[in-house]
């Protein structure tokens, strides 16, 4: 078989599918058929593109049929089962496939092909099921009958059924199977919440990656809108499983700003303790508490930037936000427990066979893992890890006494309270619990599990639940999209936020929301929309120092000085003693070239601040291109004084020694400021300023000398 050609041929078929041309669909099918030698689909095309040629001729005739956009339907879905029949005999065909491998392996361990009738049974391998199912091909009625017999069996470990259900999703996943999807859609009403969640979520994921399937499917489709009448908790569910998809969106912005941001700013704070990079929250705040820093002030008093990020993860961590991702990542990839796809999936027990003893009767692991926060793949993480450390079995931590161990009893009523505080004792907190924690587990699976790229990816689809045409009747209620904008909003996921917002009645939003399309425009680089926005949230809410100080940023932004300094003055009306604004009004003043009058607005931004002054390099740069060099090298000096100079502070402090006459000063600065490539063109772009003070180019070329000599 030639791949090249099959390839072209698979992907012909679908995109003309997905375009809704079934004549070029079918005869793409027909000849991947041929190339696969599958006579008994060959033969079921032939059949297909004669009665669809049939229907055509009547109705290019003017005939009448009733029954034309029925078969029309009906000719459409069968061409997709065939795509995915087709699809997955090329795959089979690939020997070194992960999926071909695993069905090869499975069936040398059987002696037998597997056959889920013979298989789903009680004391069958919980992988063996896993396996068997997830590279399962389009289900007979037997099949499915199997399957709903194997899940709804008493004498079968719920475990068991739980990673039978997301072999189920995978399955469907990959090659869109109605019996999988309806034995999803059954069990969404199942009384186990476990099983619900994960039938839940794993219909959805397959809705995501196929949005339009289901709706060639009446039968189904009514069985799934039955659940809104029948099911008073389906929809609560439903958002509840949204809300965390949006959460999903920002573990990889997490993960970095954890790397980038919070941890580097501890570890700033308390050089002297060993951090570790892949640390979560949790840890680095007992590291804080442990050196008996706080977080919440700098020196001055004021509130310091790693306050603000810790703020903003605690409330993320509180959200359900994925905050261990990286804390776990090298775990996935230590213990050989996660080289078996079925692993990903279990949930979390202490008893579960491959727990080393060591770990299995900790009362404080217990306590540990049976918190919320982890996911149960990082429950085995975290297992696994603690049993590789000595006298695990015998590690206790403090009683309330602060020197005696807690016990059994001690932890019993630790978890009791946590249970509580997170109402994991309620329905809906155990709802939100089991979501939480499945989504991140399976995005997890997604990510890191070494055959990821053999699994589809519901991650990289359309996360908006009300897109998906299965359920675009099911959220009905009005405020549905509104609630889910705000978790976005909450989320920084500004571009997915602002989407939601167009989706409201626009006549109805207020002068917030408003205000929110406008920071979400301005945040994805949508200033016009932007501006806008803030106007129209200006109109039903006037003077809001809010809007205003945000419409005029946005001026600033499009170069629009003069309108953003009209703005910045209503604004000095409301707010006469902000020295931001002062500020604003000052740099706007300079971008117009009106010195004279932008000095009197920086002298007030210095007066009125407390602390370390934001008008200074303003006051210094300003002065320079006015020509008052003493006066550039007062407030310079000042920077270099009082605040953390950078570069350009160091470059224009230079600019400012060297044109008030104080040559060595200026070397000594320059040598500060110098970048690390190209250091020879430190002086170019500012060559216009020092040739307007009387500097030729051979005296920037002097000094480029000077102040290289020693680097050199």
């Amino acid at each position: 078989m030639s791949d090249i050609t099959y390839t072209y041929l698979l992907a012909d078929a679908r995109h003309a599918l997905e375009a809704h041309r079934l004549n070029s669909a079918l005869s793409s099918l027909r000849g991947l058929a041929a190339l696969l030698r599958d006579t008994a689909l060959v033969d079921e095309l032939d059949t297909l593109i004669s009665s669809y040629a049939i229907m055509l001729d009547y109705m290019e005739r003017g005939a009448s049929d009733p029954e034309r956009s029925k078969l029309y339907r009906n000719f459409t879905r069968r061409a997709w089962e065939i795509s995915d029949a087709l699809a997955r005999r090329g795959l089979l065909s690939d020997e070194t496939a992960f999926y071909t491998t695993s069905r090869a392996t499975l069936t040398t361990l059987l002696g037998h092909e597997p056959q889920l009738a013979d298989l789903l049974r009680p004391e069958a391998s919980v992988r063996n099921v896993f396996d068997a199912l997830w590279t399962s091909g389009p289900w007979t009625a037997d099949d499915e009958a199997a399957v709903a017999i194997y899940l709804g069996a008493a004498e079968v470990n719920d475990d068991f059924k739980l990673v039978a259900l997301s072999a189920v999703t995978l399955s469907a996943m990959s090659f869109f199977d109605i019996a999988k999807v309806r034995t999803l859609i059954a069990l969404i009403a199942s009384p186990d919440l476990a099983q619900r969640v994960r039938a839940l979520t794993g219909l959805t994921f397959v809705l995501m990656l196929h949005p339009d399937r289901l709706m060639a499917y009446p039968d189904e489709l009514a069985s799934l809108t039955s659940l809104t009448d029948g099911d008073p908790h389906f929809t609560a569910d439903l958002e509840t499983l949204q809300v965390q998809l949006f959460l999903s969106l920002e573990t990889k912005r997490i993960e970095r700003d954890l790397q980038e941001k919070l941890i580097p700013k501890v570890m700033k704070r308390i050089e002297h303790l060993r951090l570790d990079r892949s640390l979560g929250l949790d840890e680095i705040k007992d590291k804080l508490a442990a050196a008996d820093l706080n977080p919440e002030w700098e020196t001055d008093g004021r509130s310091s930037e790693l306050e603000k990020y810790m703020a903003e993860f605690v409330q993320l961590q509180q959200r359900g936000a994925d905050m261990y991702m990286s804390s776990f990542k090298v775990f996935k990839q230590r213990f050989p427990f996660f080289r078996a796809a079925c692993n990903w999936f279990y949930p979390f027990t202490l008893s579960h066979p491959e727990i080393p003893e060591a770990a299995r009767h900790s009362d404080t692991l217990r306590l540990i893992l049976h918190g919320p926060g982890l996911c149960d793949s990082d429950k085995f993480s975290f297992a696994f890890m603690a049993a590789q450390l000595p006298g695990t079995e015998n590690f206790t931590m403090p009683g309330s006494d602060g020197t005696t161990g807690m016990n059994s009893d001690d932890v019993d009523h630790v978890i009791e309270s946590v249970t509580q505080e997170h109402q994991l004792n309620t329905r809906e907190g155990r709802v939100r619990e089991l979501v939480r924690s499945y989504v991140q587990g399976f995005y997890r699976f997604t990510q890191l599990y070494i055959h990821r790229e053999s699994f589809a990816d519901p991650f990289k689809a359309n996360p908006v639940l009300p897109d998906l045409p299965p359920y675009v009747h099911l959220l009905t209620d009005g405020r549905f999209v509104e609630r889910m904008a705000e978790v976005a909003f909450e989320n920084k996921t500004y571009a997915l936020a602002l989407s939601l917002y167009h989706r409201m009645d626009q006549d109805e939003l207020s002068a917030e929301q408003w205000q929110k399309v406008g920071y979400c425009a301005e945040q994805t680089g949508d200033l016009d929309l932007a501006l806008t926005a803030y106007g129209t949230a200006n109109d039903l809410k006037p003077s809001s120092p809010w809007t205003l100080r945000h419409m005029a940023g946005a001026l600033r932004q499009t170069g629009s000085y003069d309108f953003a300094l009209s703005v910045y003055q209503s604004l000095a009306e409301i707010l006469p003693d902000d020295a931001s604004v002062a500020m604003r009004q000052a740099e706007c003043l300079i971008h117009l070239k009106r010195y004279d009058e932008a000095f009197k607005f920086l002298f007030k931004a210095d007066y009125l601040s407390e602390g370390p002054s934001p008008a200074l390099r303003a006051l210094g740069w300003c002065s320079l291109l006015t020509g008052k060099t003493e006066q550039a090298e007062k407030y310079y000096g000042r920077v270099i004084a009082e605040q953390e100079p950078g570069p350009a502070d160091w470059l224009n402090a230079g600019h400012a020694a060297w044109l008030s006459g104080h040559v060595g000063e200026a070397i000594a600065r320059y040598r500060k400021a110098l970048p690390k490539d190209h250091p020879e063109d430190f002086l170019k772009a500012d060559a216009d300023l020092l040739h307007r003070h009387g500097l030729d180019d051979e005296a920037i070329a002097l000094m480029t000398d000077a102040v290289l000599a020693k680097n050199a």
